[in-house]
């Protein structure tokens, strides 16, 4: 074996540019594959070590507050299963101003000095609140939406309806704020004296409690036990630490979900780079093969001799990978580890290191086994005597049309180069296949997300503005809408709490108003006719429940509601919030159910050329003006911008791989046909020409690659993001390319791969006539 281990040394240092670009590959893939497998495994670490710290409420109740008692929570917190309480926790939901906003929020009472046992705060910036202190703290969202700072000034409108001016003492994180699935308001922290001092009247103050359980995953069992040992409808809202979860990881899911993607087509591609090699390797050194097989090489000693070489590449690649993937792998989670105040810890741990450094050899090893084991099978009289079987001799019908139509001789052998080694042909080209797949992932993904953005109501947000009251009655606010500047249309919103005969529970949203101008975008049957009793449904409500459009639902609605109601779900639509999980009916069909309970929400279409000011001026002409207007942003988030700029990055190291492989394919195929050159030049060829022949072959690959990758690339994206859709309850994705990016890709893909094959080229072109014949 000592042989073997010198002819794998030195066929590896004979060769050091090919080795190299390999090594390259390798790690490259290595790298991708850590990444994604440290945010597989790191996921939900961020939000579960801060959970566990704050020793957050497992189930959060939000009670019905004259349908509840104290005894009532004693009993709750006594229950076999419950391990911890936060005990009664008192809430107001007031409007409040912040900076230039006004904005509904809910005034949450802590304790002063010292937080309780359950569901502590985790205190971001500032400090906690002080006994006997007329101060706040405020929810991390705030800061994140509206811009509130420690040292701020927030004005709470009290129970006289006089503001009051409260400073901002921190900033506080709760494990238990439901972000996604719940339609929560922004929380702000007070003491106990603070509120009292607001909102004196205790009858008007909301109920809740958190609960710790000893088993985590028995929220479902508990709620259940819970309801039975309450009266009727006494619990209003509840949150299951699990949907907050979710929420605090969502866009490290979505970095997930598209690190593993490329990471798969990274290792893809390296195998194609090995492979593509490896094959070329063993059949210039056939003759090499029957030698050493002359000598006294085994069978075994051939194969070990091919395997042990790219084993060395890969056992010294994966490591560097891995490296370089641990040190890179706190950016995918960074978002979620700073919201939670918390730091990313890497995963450099046995499992990791054993994953990488073993997935990534074995799959190198696969992608060797095969010729090398072609190479130990060879018969050591033919292999000596004729060396490896000449390429293949016929041609393709793009030969035949290129001579027919007289184009260029280099054209024409550059053609040829393609057909007489068919399968590496075709392992470079799916090489640049998965390059082009993965600009094209990031063109329609920026593409699409530009299409939501300039059309909103994809997403099913219509309006452009959003009006809330409070003391000002239905009536007067729609008299006043009717006649606000620049609102071109409007209509009005009731959310109802809803609940099916089979128990499960959602919210419903009671609409009136212009329907017919606003752009509702309705992705399957139609929209709903006025006067009624026709729904649409979110996606995720339909799925769900298990419903599809035509069926039939019948919901009970809020506590009012004593006799079920029936609708005929008639189309779906893209629901924002809730998971998609919330249903849309007239408001004639449930007045009389919900009443004396009235809209509070409407909805504004507003003319192009609108000045927001005048409109915001004539709602809101007094500070204390009881009507609140809000505009919908319509920007992406800076987490959407640094994803789509990490696709483009990991799209980039896909095309650099792709043009290693060119690069090789094209350094073989010269080297093989040395002496094929030198007869050409012979008869006359320029070096100019022989360039022009090795770039016509990459170039045809890459031709044939972007030609194949533009709808390939398309189709994923398409899947990837409707899965993505179906998961979260958006129901389906407008999937867009821009026409001309797609054309423009064309000549690009092209000249990358003309540039991969430069270097080969122009070694061909300057060989010596004399040496390379002499040689052969």
């Amino acid at each position: 074996m000592d042989a073997v281990w010198l002819k794998v040394k030195a066929d590896v240092l004979s060769r050091p540019l090919i080795s190299l670009l390999i090594l390259v590959t390798i790690v490259a893939a290595s790298a991708l594959f850590t990444l994604a497998l440290a945010t597989l495994l790191n996921l939900s670490a961020p939000y579960d070590r801060a959970f566990e710290k704050l020793n957050g409420a497992h189930l959060w109740l939000h009670f019905e507050r004259d349908r509840v008692q104290r005894r009532d929570v004693e009993r709750i917190e006594a229950l076999p299963g419950v391990a911890g309480s936060t005990g009664i926790q008192y809430s107001v939901v007031s409007r409040v101003q912040v900076n230039d906003t006004r904005l509904w929020i809910s005034l949450q009472v802590v304790p002063s000095g010292e937080m309780g046992p359950v569901n502590r705060l985790l205190i971001q910036e500032g400090r906690y609140l002080l006994p006997r202190q007329a101060e706040l703290l405020a929810g991390s969202d705030l800061n994140e939406i509206h811009d509130v700072a420690v040292g701020d000034a927030i004005h709470v409108t009290n129970a006289d309806g006089r503001k009051e001016a409260l400073p901002v003492v921190g900033l506080a994180y709760n494990p238990t704020w439901d972000t996604y699935r719940n339609t929560q308001p922004p929380y702000l922290y007070v003491t106990e004296e603070t509120l009292r001092e607001l909102f004196p009247d205790e009858s008007a103050w909301d109920w809740s409690v958190g609960l710790r359980l000893d088993d985590p995953q028995a929220v479902d069992g508990m709620l259940g036990r819970i309801e039975s040992a309450l009266s009727s409808d006494a619990i209003a809202e509840q949150t299951d630490w699990r949907d907050v979860r979710e929420s605090a990881i969502f866009g490290a899911q979505l970095n997930l979900v598209f690190l593993g993607a490329f990471s798969l087509f990274a290792i893809l591609a390296t195998v194609l780079v090995i492979t593509t090699s490896i094959s070329a390797r063993v059949l210039s050194q056939f003759r090499q093969i029957g030698i050493l097989k002359a000598v006294g090489f085994t069978r075994g000693h051939i194969l070990a001799l091919y395997l042990g070489q790219y084993a060395l590449l890969a056992l010294i690649g994966s490591p560097v990978g891995l490296l370089v993937g641990v040190l890179l792998s706190p950016l995918p989670l960074k978002s979620v580890a700073a919201s939670l105040s918390t730091t990313y810890r890497p995963p450099l741990n046995p499992l990791v290191l054993l994953l990488v450094v073993g997935a990534v050899s074995l799959v190198v090893l696969l992608a060797t086994l095969g010729s090398a084991h072609r190479g130990a099978q060879a018969n050591i009289v033919r292999a000596i005597a004729t060396g490896a079987e000449a390429p293949c001799r016929k041609t393709f019908l793009g030969v035949e049309l290129a001579a027919r139509w007289g184009l260029p001789v280099p054209f024409i052998l550059g053609l040829n180069d393609v057909s007489a080694r068919p399968l590496r042909s075709a392992l470079t080209g799916l090489n640049l296949t998965l390059g082009v797949m993965g600009i094209v992932f990031g063109l329609t993904l920026n593409e699409t997300l530009r299409t939501y953005e300039r059309e909103p109501s994809l997403l099913g947000i219509v309006y452009d503005a959003v009006v809330t009251r409070q003391e000002t009655s239905d009536r007067h606010t729609r008299h006043r809408l009717e006649n606000a500047p620049g609102v071109v249309a409007f209509y009005s919103e009731y959310l109802a709490d809803a609940k099916t005969e089979t128990g499960q529970s959602f919210q419903v949203r009671a609409v009136e108003g212009n329907l017919a101008a606003f752009p509702f975008h309705v992705t399957t049957g139609r929209f709903l006719r006025p006067h009624t009793h026709e729904a649409i449904a979110g996606q995720g409500l339909l799925d769900w429940l298990g419903v599809a459009v035509g069926d039939e639902i019948t919901l009970t609605l809020d506590e009012h509601g004593r006799r079920p109601t029936m609708w005929t779900i008639v189309g779906a639509y893209p629901e924002p919030i809730n998971a998609g999980q919330m249903m849309m009916v007239n408001w004639s069909t449930v007045e009389r159910a919900v009443r004396p309970a009235e809209p509070r929400t409407y909805f504004l279409q507003l003319a192009p050329q609108e000045d927001p000011a005048r409109l915001k001026q004539y709602l809101e002409p007094r500070p204390d003006a009881d009507l609140n207007l809000v505009l919908v942003g319509q920007t992406l988030p800076d987490a959407v911008v640094y994803l789509q700029l990490a696709i483009f990055a990991l799209a980039g190291i896909l095309v650099g791989v792709a043009m290693i492989n060119v690069f090789n394919t094209s350094l073989l195929a010269v080297q093989e046909k040395l002496r094929t050159v030198g007869v050409l030049k012979t008869l006359g060829m320029t070096p100019g020409q022989v360039v022009a022949m090795v770039n016509t072959t990459a170039g045809f690959l890459g031709l044939t690659a972007v030609l194949a990758g533009i709808p390939l690339g398309w189709l994923l994206t398409r899947e990837m993001l409707l899965s993505l859709s179906r998961v979260y309850g958006l129901g389906q994705v407008k999937v867009t390319l821009n026409g001309l990016y797609a054309l423009l890709l064309i000549p690009l893909m092209v000249l990358v791969s003309m540039v991969g094959s430069v270097i080969p080229g122009r070694q061909a072109a300057r060989a010596s006539i004399v040496k390379v014949l002499h040689s052969e």
